[in-house]
């Protein structure tokens, strides 16, 4: 979705919000790589929880905001409630991790310079915020030459590849290896142009018609039957 909408902003030369989620996908990238590294998905879940629950009640404890109490966007389940009270009383102990070292230890120190970094430069406000979109608003001439941005396409493409392959390697199910096929494939687009990402598709889209599944949980035997077939 992220990607899709990245592409849709291209379209409509918003190339400033083409780097800013960008910037979110780099940083998606190191915290699941933090989180598969110390294993740390239960706490990280029920931090999350407990984060959104707390600024939820701080909206709705705000006197100058008392609407907020009866606003669907801002109600909680009784289990929720529950859940919080529990989690309240110890709370989880966890830290986002920090681009920079989590780029070290993916052993790519260039995509927290290049792309976390970079990209921050987009995210946090700027005095020069909007120079080429005036330009494209108004259509006032001359246009001063401006970079045409192409490479947050495929940046884009390449930080989401990487996230989905290594949303795979964190799963416990046993993924087709031609799911990676498709992936290195990919990657080999946006570094020579090659085409063979076309090939790989058309055989994972004519199995998915098939009803064959494309993963299956750890330990079952037709699994391994079919990857040493693969």
């Amino acid at each position: 979705m992220t990607i899709q909408a990245i592409f849709r902003l291209w379209d409509l030369m918003d190339y400033q919000d083409c780097w800013v989620l960008y910037r979110c996908l780099v940083d998606r990238l190191f915290h699941l790589w933090h989180l598969q590294q110390n294993d740390e998905f239960e706490e990280f879940e029920k931090w999350s929880f407990l984060e959104q629950v707390n600024a939820i009640n701080r909206v709705r404890s705000d006197p100058e905001f008392s609407g907020a109490l009866n606003n669907k966007n801002f109600s909680l389940t009784p289990e929720q409630k529950q859940r919080a009270s529990a989690l309240a009383q110890i709370p989880p102990v966890w830290k986002r991790p920090k681009a920079e070292e989590a780029a070290k230890g993916l052993d790519m120190g260039f995509l927290y310079k290049f792309g976390y970094d970079f990209g921050s430069t987009h995210v946090h406000p700027m005095a020069n915020d909007g120079h080429q979109a005036f330009y494209t608003i108004t259509g006032l001439k001359p246009v001063p030459d401006f970079p045409d941005q192409i490479s947050v396409l495929s940046n884009s493409l390449l930080v989401a590849t990487m996230l989905v392959q290594q949303g795979l390697n964190s799963s416990l199910l046993r993924w087709h290896v031609l799911v990676y096929d498709f992936l290195d494939n990919l990657k080999c687009l946006l570094d020579t142009g090659a085409g063979d990402y076309e090939t790989s598709l058309t055989e994972l889209s004519a199995m998915v018609e098939q009803g064959v599944r494309l993963c299956r949980p750890p330990n079952d035997s037709e699994d391994k039957r079919v990857n040493d077939q693969s």
